[in-house]
């Protein structure tokens, strides 16, 4: 008995420490009929995140887009769990979860906490966010679908 519970135990945790890391490099679309939003811009027409991952390095690019007018905001984190600044008003830190990754953000009166995820598939990004700040707190789920294509005929489109 103790053999096989030996056995057992070193078994599950070479699969638990050794299990690939979710890769969620892709270009992402938000799809607002999927999603809970409790704080949405009305403006808002199209979102879409394109993530880089090398192993633990994560970039993010975020389009906002607004009818023909668009915003772009971009930064890097390393999903190793330390603080870190990030762009030069927020601390933050990338951390992995069970099942996904949860970012963490933060400065005076601010907090941002996002837990990523795949959804359905590996073609559906789920992002829970929680955030509390200012114009007001809110907790919503972003939904996304993985699409192909060249990053400005996808953001145009």
């Amino acid at each position: 008995m103790k053999v096989f519970i030996t056995l057992f135990s070193l078994t599950f945790f070479q699969t638990f420490s050794f299990s690939p890391t979710p890769n969620f490099s892709g270009t992402w679309v938000l799809n607002f009929e999927k999603s809970v939003i409790e704080d949405k811009d009305d403006q808002l027409t199209r979102q879409v995140f394109v993530i880089n991952q090398n192993g633990d390095d994560f970039s993010l690019k975020i389009y906002h887009i607004y009818g023909k007018k668009k915003r772009k905001i971009g930064f890097r984190m390393l999903a190793d769990g330390k603080e870190r600044r990030v762009k030069i008003f927020f601390k933050g830190k990338l951390e992995h979860t069970e099942n996904g990754l949860q970012a963490t953000m933060w400065r005076s009166n601010y907090l941002n906490r996002v837990h990523y995820k795949f959804g359905a598939s590996t073609n559906e990004l789920i992002a829970d966010e929680t955030y509390k700040g200012i114009p007001k707190n809110h907790h919503s789920i972003w939904v996304f679908d993985k699409v192909e294509g060249d990053i400005n005929h996808v953001i145009t489109k």
